[in-house]
């Protein structure tokens, strides 16, 4: 019935916005020393990543118990090889995608760099008409430019000359994030129509959630395991050659005192550089690594660090609680994934709009420019359902249709 799928695709897509936009507070509020006791987070992207997928996979074993127990045939949880393969890669993109939404929160309140990690969406028409012979319509063009003119509007006051400091801007760092993320949202989106359109009959989208969710632990507990094994090896936190102003600025400014005399006794200033000495004792190495460690030194490694106990265990609630938002909206990607993916994708992004204002609440800083490009952003992503009266939602043939 065509009121009934439209009725029912704009509460999924109510339910979808609203998992979104609470993990981005809840994984923003995770890395806010404010949210989280007065001390530093002191828990990497990492292992909030491995505490937030191991809480999707409790929500979703949860939710596949209870089908079983309502009278599920075992069989109906099985999606079959040729679709398990679109879900591992999904997972791997996925665990890649979810550090890199644990990193930007702890530099970047969520209204500044949330509208760029979806710029994928303007790619999203091509791949739909590439995949699914799906018709890109003047409403997706228009769309898109609307939601390319929203990333630019904060920027104004800095691009006419009217501001000195671009307070929007992100660092190279930030940037190589939001471009991966990009890219891992992308695939994810065209792989989730090829998992659900290659999954055997009968098989929900619990069953697919689960099975995500099991390689995304198997993918980042390797990584916790792996990752710090490799980088002790090749002591990339005890760097045997360092340049002054990285040491001073990235080392020294944020140690204490005590720890700051100590790695001054093993490092001299050489020719703009920082030389460490030869014959440094193991306990001297440990102790050496644990402080270049503690302050971040080496970005990528750092991702990693700590065990999955953590020291501080309110950020791991927050992560925890992200978790089941998670698996909400997941669960809901998957109930949508039989429409080609530009038909939905860009409206589950509404929740763009509404951050600024949710930051207000906050007590951040929030600016008219900021206010001005999230609606011209959400002007963007509504376009495209104006014309749902000639338009019906297109569903993708299943290829294990019963």
């Amino acid at each position: 019935n065509f009121i009934v799928e439209w009725i029912l695709l704009i509460i999924w897509l109510g339910i979808i916005n609203g998992g979104l936009g609470g993990q981005y507070i809840l994984n923003w509020m995770g890395n806010q020393p404010e949210f989280t006791g007065g001390n530093k987070v002191d828990v990497s992207p990492g292992v909030m990543t491995w505490w937030r997928e191991i809480s999707k996979l409790a929500w979703a074993f949860i939710a596949v118990v209870i089908e079983l127990i309502r009278g599920k045939e075992m069989k109906y949880l099985w999606p079959g090889f040729l679709s398990l393969s679109t879900i591992i890669i999904c997972a791997f993109t996925g665990v890649i995608e979810n550090i890199g939404f644990f990193y930007l929160p702890r530099y970047y309140s969520p209204h500044i760099f949330a509208p760029y990690v979806n710029v994928y969406l303007a790619f999203l028409p091509f791949f739909g008409k590439i995949l699914f012979n799906a018709p890109i319509r003047k409403e997706h063009w228009i769309g898109i430019g609307l939601v390319i003119s929203g990333l630019a509007v904060p920027h104004i006051p800095w691009l006419l000359g009217l501001a000195t400091e671009n307070a929007n801007a992100l660092d190279a760092e930030a940037i190589l994030w939001i471009v991966i993320i990009n890219g891992c949202l992308l695939s994810q989106q065209v792989l989730n129509n090829k998992t659900v359109q290659t999954a055997k009959a009968g098989v929900g989208p619990n069953a697919l959630v689960f099975w995500r969710e099991i390689w995304k632990m198997i993918f980042i507990s390797s990584a916790i395991f792996l990752i710090p094994v490799l980088g002790n090896s090749l002591n990339v936190n005890m760097p045997a050659k360092i340049e002054t102003k990285v040491f001073n600025t990235e080392v020294l400014n944020k140690v204490d005192e005590t720890n700051k005399n100590y790695l001054l006794q093993f490092y001299t200033e050489q020719n703009n550089a920082f030389v460490i000495r030869e014959n440094v004792s193991e306990n001297d190495q440990s102790k050496i690594k644990d402080i270049f460690s503690s302050v971040g030194y080496n970005r990528f490694f750092s991702l990693f660090d700590g065990t999955i106990i953590p020291n501080n265990w309110l950020p791991i609630l927050f992560v925890i609680a992200a978790g089941l938002t998670g698996y909400i909206y997941s669960f809901g990607f998957f109930k949508l994934s039989r429409f080609a993916a530009h038909f939905w994708v860009p409206y589950t992004n509404v929740y763009l709009a509404l951050l600024p204002f949710i930051m207000l609440l906050f007590g951040r800083e929030v600016t008219g420019y900021q206010i001005a490009g999230a609606v011209v952003v959400t002007a963007g992503l509504m376009v495209g359902v104006m014309d749902y009266s000639k338009n019906k939602v297109v569903e993708i043939n299943k290829r294990n249709a019963k």
